[in-house]
C-alpha cells in the first residue's frame, strides 16, 4: 500500500490524518537511531494501517487512490569504503541514450541533494508514468576536487525505491604557473592534460564529465582538481579548446606540439598522474597565440520536431575555408574548429536526398539566410533548424491548339503522402493562376502560347513540411 493512500484511507475514516511527510520522518528517525513517536502514535499508525487494510479488501478504496505514478531513489556516495559528505548529486531528466557513453540529459536539474554524514542522498516523487519519462541520470560533482565526477543512470519504478550507491574514483590536481613572452596578462589562457576525447561523448558532455582544463588566473597561477589518474599523452597550453603550446618537461618549457623549439623535433611527453596526487608542474612561458577555438551547436528536426540524424552541416564564410559537422540520433550538432573572425553561414544537406537543402534562417535561397557573426572562443549555440522533406513530381501534358493542360501528381519524399500546397506554370515571365494542390494533386491551363518546343516551368508553393520547387515541363505546340 502507498503513502498516499494510506493518507486517504485515514482522512476518510476521521482517523488523525497521516501525510507522506509524516511518514517519510517516522521512517528516517527510526532508521537513523533517534526515535520521534510515541506509544499511542505507534496505535493511531497500527488502527490506521488495519482500517486501510480493511477497506482494500472490502473494495472501498479504488486502485487508482492506492496506485502511484512516482517513485524515488536513494543511495550512498563512497570513496575507498568510506562515505563522502557534504558532495553535491544532482538528478537530471534522460533525454537521449546512444550507448552507455553518448547521452543527452536535459539543460536543467530536477533536485539538487548534498551527502549527510553516512554519503547519503535521496530524491523523491520521480515520475515513472512511462519509459519515455522514466530514465534518470545522477550526477556527483565535490567543489574540493577530491573525487572525479561521475554519473549514474536509473530507472524509476512506481511506488518503489531504486537504490543506486555511487563508488567514487579518487582524483589528482595540477598546479602551476604560467608567463608570457610578449607581456600580455597569462589571464584567460587555458592549461590541461591532453585526454585525447574532445567531446565525442554526445552533446551533455560538458555536464557530465570532467573539466579537462582550467583558466589561468592574472598572475599566472592554475588549479586543475577533480582529473581521472591516467595516462596522458601531455600537459597543453591554448587559447581556445585544441592547444597551441605543449609542456617539454626536458627543456622545462613551452614548444610548438608538432615541431619543438629551435627546429628540434618534439617528441610526446607523457604525463602519469595517480589516484590523490598532487602535482606541481614547473613554471613556463608562453611564447604562441593562435586563434581561439570557436564552438558552434544547434539541433537540426523535421518540421514535427522529430530528430534528424546524419544531416551535414556547413559552416563557411567567402573570407575562411569553413568547417563542417554532422547531427546525431539527437538532431544534435557540434562543430569546433579555428576559425578567424566575421561573419559565416550555416548550411544544412542531406546526404539521402530526403531532406530539402537549407540555409539557417531560411530555404535553399542564400538571400534568405542568417548570418552568424563568429568571434574567436566565444561559443555560438541555437543554430536550430526545422527542414522540410523533398517530394517527387509526376506531370501530364495536353496541348490543343495554343493551349497547354499540365497536370501534376506530387508526393513526399519522408512518407509518401500527398501533401497541399498551390501549383502554378510560368513562361517568358507570364504566369497562370495557382490551382489548390488537393491529396497531392493539381491542374492548370496556359493559354496563347506561341508554336514551338517551349520550356514551361512548374511552380510548387509547398507546405509546413514539404518543401517547395520549380521544374521544367516541355510541351511542343504545332
Amino acid at each position: 500500500m502507498s503513502c498516499s493512500a494510506a493518507a486517504h484511507v485515514v482522512a476518510f475514516t476521521s482517523a488523525p490524518e497521516v501525510t507522506c511527510r509524516d511518514e517519510v520522518s517516522h521512517w528516517r528517525a527510526n532508521a537513523r537511531g533517534n526515535p520521534m513517536t510515541t506509544r499511542s502514535t505507534r496505535r493511531t499508525w497500527a488502527a490506521a494501517l488495519l482500517t486501510a487494510s480493511a477497506m482494500l479488501t472490502a473494495g472501498l478504496a479504488s486502485p487508482a487512490t492506492a496506485a502511484t505514478s512516482t517513485g524515488a531513489s536513494k543511495g550512498a556516495v563512497t570513496l575507498d569504503g568510506r562515505p563522502v559528505v557534504a558532495a553535491k548529486v544532482q538528478i537530471y531528466r534522460l533525454v537521449y541514450q546512444e550507448t552507455n557513453q553518448e547521452l543527452e540529459v536535459a539543460d536543467n536539474p530536477l533536485k539538487t541533494d548534498y551527502t549527510d554524514s553516512k554519503g547519503r542522498y535521496s530524491f523523491a516523487g520521480l515520475s515513472a508514468k512511462s519509459a519515455t519519462s522514466n530514465r534518470y541520470v545522477v550526477l556527483v560533482t565535490d567543489r574540493t576536487g577530491r573525487i572525479v565526477k561521475t554519473f549514474r543512470t536509473i530507472v524509476a519504478k512506481k511506488g518503489k525505491t531504486v537504490t543506486k550507491n555511487i563508488h567514487a574514483r579518487a582524483a589528482a590536481s595540477l598546479t602551476g604557473t604560467l608567463a608570457t613572452s610578449d607581456g600580455r596578462s597569462p589571464a584567460g589562457l587555458r592549461v590541461g592534460p591532453d585526454h585525447g576525447l574532445y567531446n565525442d561523448q554526445g552533446p551533455s558532455y560538458d555536464k557530465l564529465y570532467p573539466d579537462w582544463d582550467t583558466v589561468v588566473k592574472a598572475d599566472g597561477t592554475f588549479s586543475l582538481r577533480g582529473i581521472p589518474a591516467d595516462n596522458y599523452s601531455g600537459v597543453v597550453v591554448s587559447d581556445g579548446r585544441y592547444g597551441s603550446q605543449c609542456y617539454d618537461f626536458t627543456r622545462v618549457a613551452l614548444v610548438d606540439c608538432a615541431t619543438g623549439t629551435d627546429s628540434a623535433a618534439y617528441a610526446p611527453q607523457g604525463i602519469s598522474l595517480t589516484a590523490g596526487e598532487q602535482r606541481t608542474l614547473p613554471t613556463v612561458t608562453m611564447t604562441k597565440f593562435g586563434p581561439a577555438s570557436t564552438k558552434l551547436a544547434g539541433t537540426a528536426t523535421d518540421a514535427s520536431g522529430k530528430p534528424l540524424k546524419g544531416i551535414e552541416v556547413t559552416v563557411s564564410s567567402s573570407a575562411a575555408a569553413g568547417t563542417k559537422g554532422a547531427t546525431r540520433s539527437s538532431g544534435r550538432f557540434t562543430v569546433q574548429d579555428r576559425l578567424p573572425a566575421g561573419p559565416y553561414t550555416v548550411r544544412f544537406d542531406d546526404p539521402k536526398k530526403v531532406w530539402a537543402s537549407q540555409y539557417l534562417g531560411g530555404g535553399p535561397d542564400k538571400s534568405a539566410r542568417q548570418v552568424v557573426t563568429i568571434t574567436p572562443g566565444q561559443p555560438i549555440s541555437g543554430l536550430d533548424t526545422a527542414l522540410k522533406s523533398r517530394s517527387s513530381a509526376k506531370f501530364a501534358t495536353k496541348v490543343t491548339g495554343r493551349t497547354a493542360k499540365v497536370a501534376v501528381s506530387i508526393k513526399r519524399t519522408a512518407t509518401g503522402s500527398a501533401p497541399g500546397g498551390t501549383f502554378w506554370l510560368s513562361f517568358n515571365g507570364l504566369s497562370t493562376a495557382a490551382d489548390q494542390v488537393k491529396k497531392g494533386k493539381a491542374s492548370v491551363t496556359f493559354i496563347g502560347l506561341p508554336k514551338g518546343t517551349l520550356s514551361l516551368v512548374a511552380h510548387y508553393s509547398g507546405t509546413s513540411s514539404t518543401a517547395e520547387f520549380s521544374k521544367v515541363v516541355k510541351v511542343t505546340v504545332e
